[in-house]
């Protein structure tokens, strides 16, 4: 099996490594992390124990990888960067997540504790999906999306790329919510959402015009 690594040493990374601990023992050996990936002045240091290593002086066979970082900026440029370089997107899924039946997930996606990902839902490529929370049945959620915790991504509600929901955050069933766009911490999201829009407050109301 080919070595894996997370990218990013900061707050998620770390969390990331902690979960992958709390796993059983099938899980934690498939996720046995061989260094942080970093490209900041971190690199070069140890991380609780595991080593921290700029991708450029990364040595032996193309590791798999996810991404522990949830600007969904940074992880685009980032997934394509290091995939051009032959580097396997991986995904990891919690031992406590519930499943329903046939949700389809995307490489380099992250569930993390807690979390429901209902029956025929589909999760993108690099989607970051922070503890406790949910997205239901039908749901459609764009690559390079992250979800910070405690989020509602009710039944038929489509998602585009790169969204950034901030925790607590709850959408109504069958919206759409643009690329790019917003969510505030706590925010409902109650009328459809247009491309690169910022919304906040309960019900959400655009307020970057």
């Amino acid at each position: 099996m080919k070595p894996f690594v997370i990218v990013g040493a900061g707050g998620l990374g770390r969390e990331l490594l902690g979960w992958i601990a709390n796993c059983g023992p099938d899980t934690r050996r498939r996720f046995q992390v061989a260094s942080f990936i970093s490209e900041w002045k971190d690199a070069g240091t140890l991380c609780h124990g595991v080593p921290v290593c700029h991708p450029n002086d990364w040595r032996g066979p193309a590791p798999r990888f996810v991404i522990g970082l949830s600007d969904p900026i940074e992880k685009k440029r980032i997934a394509l960067s290091l995939q051009a370089r032959g580097w396997e997107a991986e995904t990891f899924i919690h031992d406590s997540v519930a499943s329903g039946l046939a949700p389809k997930i995307g490489a380099g996606t992250v569930i993390c504790p807690r979390c429901c990902i209902s029956t025929d839902s589909e999760i993108g490529e690099h989607v970051l999906i922070n503890s406790a929370s949910g997205v239901g049945h039908d749901a459609i959620v764009g690559d390079y999306t992250s979800l910070l915790g405690a989020v509602s991504i009710n039944g038929n509600v489509t998602v585009g790329e790169g969204v950034l929901f901030g925790a607590g955050s709850i959408v109504h069933p069958g919206k759409k919510i643009g690329s790019w766009s917003k969510i505030g911490l706590g925010s409902v999201v109650i009328r459809n959402v247009p491309d690169k829009a910022v919304m906040f407050g309960n019900p959400a109301q655009r307020i970057d015009a």
